[in-house]
């Protein structure tokens, strides 16, 4: 459905900074190109989150997540948005800048945690994939807690999304001032210890195979308060697959 080769707008953009893998599709390192694509990339402090300790926490296959999983051929997922210690006041607290430079947050009041789920991949599962798919938010922020000797396991998103802080027009929650030609880049993410990446909840992606190692990650999605800000509503999150 979309393009594997780097369009001529791609290639602007990246001017030379791009890595090849997996069939043409481009992996993004530099910080300020993944913004240009509609990806935000930050460190997490270690004041604000012990990532060590929740990975490991987070990554352990408790009777519930068993009986839920079966047989643990699938990467698992565990909510936690009732987990009284996870500090999420904090760490929404301490993104609220840069989701206000990037996304046009004004306040955190005009924002809600709608969901919270951890997910862990290693080698014992048989699909390591996630499906194309649009996140049932507004925004979503992806904390990698932990990633070991991974090789593999990105996130490979669909399209370029305009943030708040790359584009001249009016705040921009339905991408409509991308292009065509924007619309059919593919471009991979590393997924890296101890950093978040924040994007648009409706900016496609899908997890990409677990060669080797482990990984965890958490997931918080965001809703606008306001509906008449938010598009999550009418929103369908799962693309169809083909046979």
């Amino acid at each position: 459905e979309y393009q594997q080769q780097p369009t001529k707008v791609y290639q602007k953009y990246l001017k030379g900074k791009m890595t090849k893998a997996m069939d043409h599709v481009s992996v993004i390192d530099n910080d300020d190109d993944l913004l240009k694509f509609g990806v935000v990339r930050l460190p997490i402090p270690a004041h604000l989150l012990d990532c060590d300790y929740w990975a490991k926490a987070l990554s352990q296959v408790t009777p519930m997540i068993a009986f839920g999983e079966g047989d643990g051929e699938y990467a698992f997922y565990r909510n936690i948005i009732e987990e009284p210690q996870f500090p999420f006041p904090a760490i929404l607290q301490h993104f609220s800048k840069a989701m206000g430079i990037h996304f046009g947050v004004q306040s955190e009041n005009e924002i809600r945690l709608d969901d919270a789920f951890a997910v862990h991949y290693n080698m014992e599962q048989h699909d390591t994939t996630g499906q194309k798919h649009l996140d049932p938010s507004d925004i979503t922020i992806n904390l990698c807690l932990s990633a070991r000797q991974v090789k593999g396991s990105m996130v490979q998103f669909h399209g370029m999304e305009a943030l708040e802080s790359c584009s001249n027009e009016e705040p921009n929650n339905n991408a409509n001032n991308i292009g065509d030609e924007e619309k059919l880049v593919t471009f991979l993410v590393r997924q890296t210890s101890g950093f978040a990446t924040l994007h648009w909840g409706h900016h496609p992606h899908e997890t990409t195979a677990l060669e080797h190692g482990e990984r965890t990650n958490v997931v918080l999605t965001y809703c606008f308060v306001d509906p008449n800000r938010s598009t999550v509503a009418n929103r369908t999150c799962y693309f169809p697959t083909t046979a």
